[in-house]
């Protein structure tokens, strides 16, 4: 088991750059996959943008509102996906279906 620190962020940007990328496949606003999970817009943001750790309940929520298995959000991202300073990059794209719902594209809360 790897218990460095460094590991841990890695899985984090891989997680919020897999995140990112199936939402915008989808055609998806972070605040239109918020309103489909059921959580708050700057939630989506911070996660994406790695600021903060995401549960394994939301990971969950944000799997099913982009309509695949949740394990797809921790693949392995494409080289040079993550810049310097750990900002997420766009990255290649994914073959997702988009979900029932997911037509959902603007609207406020």
């Amino acid at each position: 088991m790897n218990t460095d620190p460094h590991h841990a962020r890695e899985l984090r940007v891989r997680f919020a750059a897999n995140l990112r990328e199936q939402r915008q496949i989808l055609g998806l606003s972070q605040e239109a996959l918020a309103d489909l999970a059921g959580l708050h817009r700057t939630y989506v943001s911070q996660v994406e943008r790695t600021v903060t750790n995401v549960s394994l309940d939301n990971v969950h929520k944000l799997a099913l509102a982009l309509g695949i298995d949740a394990h797809v959000l921790f693949l392995p991202m494409a080289k040079g996906t993550v810049g310097k300073t750990g900002e997420v990059k766009q990255v290649a794209a994914k073959v997702a279906k988009p979900p029932a719902a997911a037509k959902k594209t603007g609207g406020g809360r």
